[in-house]
């Protein structure tokens, strides 16, 4: 039986806490590397373990960026939370207020309800799949002015472009707007962007998210071929992606 009402409201709980303890604990701030190199921080640590306590109360297992589930733990997993507990790290250590908290609710390789968290000004974006997307306890409004307006604004790295996005920036005559971490997808969720497409596999933390809000807003996110992407716990890499702020305009960037 699906109870998603209840795991929203305990996800949120969950995401306002953590959101607490990460600008606390920002105050004296210890981090670390990884094995990979990437960086990790007691925020990170510590919201991981709030979002690991309040959502293990729903006896659903939790896959988190810090704490990967094992492969006997994995198979034949149907449903998990999908967290990342502090995504922008890299930013969040240098002082920018680019940073959130992911939280997804995966049933049969696909997400059934989430949450984006911004911990900096306290938004936060959510919704299940009979629901619409709430930000902040009020319907997500929709200018559909600002979503045309802003079609043609993408969320590109203006330092880092590799040629194939050169070339399609070009060929769209797209404006840069540079944005880090998951509130990438508020932007497209608020029409403040209309294009993002990656040609790279991320973690998948990173973006099933952003890639349930946008689809339940009425955009889309999904692979090239333009089927919905997969998640599975026994695979943590996404496939190539493209994410429209409305379904519509996908139609101008294939």
């Amino acid at each position: 039986m699906m109870r998603l009402d209840y795991w929203l409201e305990l996800a949120i709980e969950a995401a306002n806490k953590a959101s607490k303890a990460i600008m606390q604990e920002r105050k004296n701030l210890k981090d670390w590397k990884k094995e990979d190199g990437s960086a990790l921080t007691s925020a990170d640590l510590a919201s991981d373990q709030i979002l690991n306590d309040i959502l293990g109360k729903t006896d659903i297992k939790v896959l988190s960026e810090e704490k990967i589930l094992s492969q006997k733990e994995s198979e034949n997993l149907q449903t998990f939370w999908l967290i990342d507990p502090l995504d922008g790290t890299s930013g969040f250590l240098k002082g920018l207020d680019e940073f959130c908290i992911m939280i997804s609710l995966i049933h049969e390789n696909r997400p059934i309800l989430s949450l984006i968290k911004n911990p900096s000004t306290e938004d936060i974006y959510y919704g299940h799949k009979e629901s619409k997307v709430y930000k902040n306890d009020n319907l997500l409004n929709v200018d559909e002015k600002q979503f045309k307006d802003n079609q043609f604004k993408a969320l590109l790295s203006v330092n880092h472009l590799s040629k194939t996005d050169l070339e399609f920036a070009q060929k769209h005559k797209l404006e840069a707007v540079n944005i880090g971490s998951g509130l990438k997808f508020c932007a497209i969720l608020e029409g403040k962007a209309g294009i993002y497409r990656r040609l790279e596999r991320l973690n998948i933390w990173d973006i099933a998210a952003g890639d349930f809000l946008v689809n339940l807003n009425g955009g889309f996110m999904g692979m090239l071929d333009q089927n919905l992407i997969p998640y599975s716990p026994l695979e943590h890499r996404s496939q190539f992606f493209i994410c429209v702020s409305k379904k519509s305009f996908l139609k101008d960037f294939l």
